[in-house]
């Protein structure tokens, strides 16, 4: 097998697939994504969404009153020419694409660095190769180098391939898709900080739609909980965001009376994120079977992932926040919808 080179940005160029014996319906599913800088604004309306009304001010309170906007680095995909963004569903947020793959499938992430700093791709869950691991350090116990796709310089490209074996997927226990993290990993704390991270999901073989998303399901959802500093500790740069927006400027949490709905939810950070999302309005199931567990609210360490499901049967907007109070007071709360 060639070795994956760095190589100048923007050409495309596609490896030769892992050599790998695959199932006769297993994909390689192509992904296009760049790491560009930018600003991105926290609360956009400039408003707190959730607690606002006539008599009540809807004002975001002080010290982030006029402190939401920051320059970030985020993960954007684009159509195969590079030039062409793809589009993404706008709850999202600052998070980059989803990344989407079935127990068997071979995902190949065609990735070129726009940004002024060198970052990379590193992916929970799948099964890479040394080159493929996106990952800077050197062995404790052999010595050895980081591999070729650690560090993509500023205007380079690399081509990332991993593979969705049988350990990638849920357990017997869980449900029909999983959710993993993927983020930049040269200096990983300030990289995820900055913005440059996104989801994994991986649906259990034979479940899963042409692109990827399980069966089973009416709509999947994705947050990440987590606490953007973006001013050296000052609480005034705390960013407290579901998603990269504070105080209900997420939006876009929005289902249909009767669906089925899965939640993919996400921990990311310092020890400050220790996070406890909780829902009104319903409660979710986590797991199948014997492991099956009834929730509406679920525990989140900072790298940890959990997936719930919800039947929507509970018509109304509900709140949706973290329930530990300081997080709630800076702002870590938005809504969902179950439309009538």
């Amino acid at each position: 097998m060639k070795a994956n080179k760095i190589r100048k940005c923007p050409v495309v160029l596609l490896p030769l697939a892992m050599m790998v014996a695959m199932p006769a319906m297993a994909q390689t599913r192509h992904y296009y994504i760049a790491a560009e800088d930018s600003t991105w604004d926290f609360a956009p309306s400039g408003k707190n969404l959730v607690h606002c009304s006539d008599t009540v001010p809807c004002d975001i309170p002080e010290p982030w009153t006029d402190s939401h906007s920051f320059p970030v680095t985020r993960f954007i995909q684009y159509e195969a020419d590079f030039k062409t963004p793809a589009p993404q569903p706008d709850w999202l947020g600052i998070m980059g694409p989803i990344i989407r793959a079935e127990v068997g499938d071979t995902v190949i992430v065609h990735f070129c660095n726009r940004a002024e700093g060198s970052y990379g791709m590193h992916p929970h869950g799948f099964r890479y190769t040394k080159d493929n691991e996106g990952a800077h350090f050197f062995g404790a116990n052999s010595g050895s180098a980081p591999g070729a796709g650690a560090e993509v310089m500023p205007g380079q490209c690399f081509d990332y391939t991993w593979i969705a074996d049988q350990d990638s997927g849920p357990a017997s226990g869980e449900l029909s898709s999983k959710v993993w993290w993927y983020h930049s990993h040269i200096d990983e704390p300030a990289e995820t900080n900055k913005g440059l991270l996104g989801p994994i999901i991986i649906t259990r073989k034979g479940q899963a739609r042409r692109d990827g998303s399980p069966k089973d399901v009416d709509q999947e959802f994705v947050t990440a909980f987590f606490i953007f500093d973006k001013l050296g500790g000052e609480e005034k740069g705390l960013m407290h965001s579901i998603n990269g927006y504070i105080f209900g400027n997420l939006k876009g949490l929005v289902m249909g009376n009767g669906e089925k709905v899965r939640w993919h939810v996400l921990g990311m950070g310092n020890e400050v994120d220790l996070h406890t999302p909780h829902w009104h309005g319903k409660t979710l199931k986590t797991g199948r079977g014997h492991a099956e567990q009834r929730v509406d609210v679920v525990q989140l360490l900072p790298g940890s992932t959990v997936s719930a499901d919800m039947k929507a049967d509970n018509p109304g907007e509900w709140l949706y926040h973290c329930h530990v109070a300081d997080h709630i007071d800076a702002g870590m709360f938005t809504t969902y919808q179950i439309e009538n």
